[in-house]
């Protein structure tokens, strides 16, 4: 199984620039109050593995958060259903904020530092296990076109599709067809794109088990992902930023993510890296925040030296214990 160690100079500043998301957090809190009030949601048990005990709970923006107890996977509940989560993303001032305001003003090195290189990534790996000609794939779940705008210049011959996409289409071009999953019949994909798809979807388990069906024998699954195993939610816990509801509807650990692949059974995993850059910008931030924190104060402050930060990124690469995870699978 492969594992990623990347470099990159991407900035949180860069892509989520404060000011709009402070703007966009107020919106989406808004949003929950209005769009999905408690009498909408629903308890859940763990995503993965059904289990009722939890070791914690925090909220945030109003909307409650569990942490299952063996596997330590971080997820809603109670939580929207399938439908109420759909009209939610259509209906939202905070989504609708986020695709007309700040993904334009960010969208130049969103393309550059991040939609471009996961497009490469998947290049790579369909020259690698088949060929990226004349494929067929499909983007489930996406929040935005991004992927579909810039796919042309990576990989300009495929027949890409968006599958059961989550924002209002009269706001985009440039992408093609839209599909339903219930209408496509089984294997008829060279390849599914899930970016960050399991962290928004209702029920993973259902999500994953769908995307086995309609791929072809042979067939990749590249994934990405939040996972609660990571360095900056083991260190900040619920002060993470990242945990922005009911966009990040599961964060799974690492134990947590294997575990539901060995469930749904039929894939190989042929990559599994953690190669995110700001896990460690993101503590340093709210190292004010936190208790105990001397130690990382020391670390990242106090030693001032910049190859000590960097060989301890590599480490949390090497070793998948980032917060920002990557997949890919393919169909047995």
């Amino acid at each position: 199984m492969e594992r990623a160690v990347i470099n990159s100079d991407l900035k949180k500043h860069e892509i989520q620039p404060e000011h709009l998301l402070k703007g966009y957090h107020s919106l989406i809190e808004e949003d929950i109050q209005n769009l999905l009030p408690g009498n909408l949601l629903k308890p859940s048990l763990c995503p993965v593995s059904n289990e009722k005990d939890t070791r914690d709970s925090f909220f945030k923006l109003g909307m409650k958060y569990q942490v299952s107890q063996s596997l330590g996977n971080i997820y809603l509940s109670p939580r929207p259903s399938v439908e109420d989560l759909k009209q939610f993303y259509l209906q939202s001032k905070g989504r609708h904020f986020w695709l007309t305001e700040l993904w334009p003003k960010t969208k130049n090195i969103r393309a550059e530092k991040i939609i471009l290189p996961q497009l490469e990534w998947v290049q790579g790996f369909m020259d690698q296990y088949g060929s990226a000609r004349s494929a067929k794939i499909g983007e489930f779940l996406p929040n935005h076109w991004g992927y579909a705008e810039e796919v042309e210049r990576v990989l300009p011959i495929v027949d890409y599709h968006l599958v059961d996409p989550l924002f209002n289409a009269d706001l985009g071009s440039g992408f093609k067809e839209i599909y339903t999953s219930v209408s496509l019949p089984e294997s008829c994909f060279d390849a599914v794109l899930l970016f960050e798809a399991l962290d928004r979807t209702v029920n993973p388990r259902e999500l994953l088990e769908c995307v086995k069906n309609l791929l072809k024998s042979g067939g990749l699954c590249f994934m990405t992902c939040l996972l609660a195993s990571g360095f900056e939610v083991q260190v900040l816990g619920s002060e993470s930023g990242i945990f922005v509801p009911p966009e990040r509807m599961n964060l799974l650990s690492l134990e947590g993510m294997n575990d539901l692949i060995e469930k749904i059974g039929g894939f190989e995993v042929i990559e599994f890296s953690t190669p995110g850059v700001l896990d460690i910008p993101n503590v340093i931030s709210k190292l004010n925040e936190i208790k105990n924190s001397s130690f990382y104060d020391y670390l990242f402050n106090q030693r001032r030296d910049q190859t000590l930060v960097e060989s301890f990124q590599d480490f949390l690469q090497i070793n998948c214990l980032g917060t920002f995870g990557r997949l890919v699978l393919k169909k047995k």
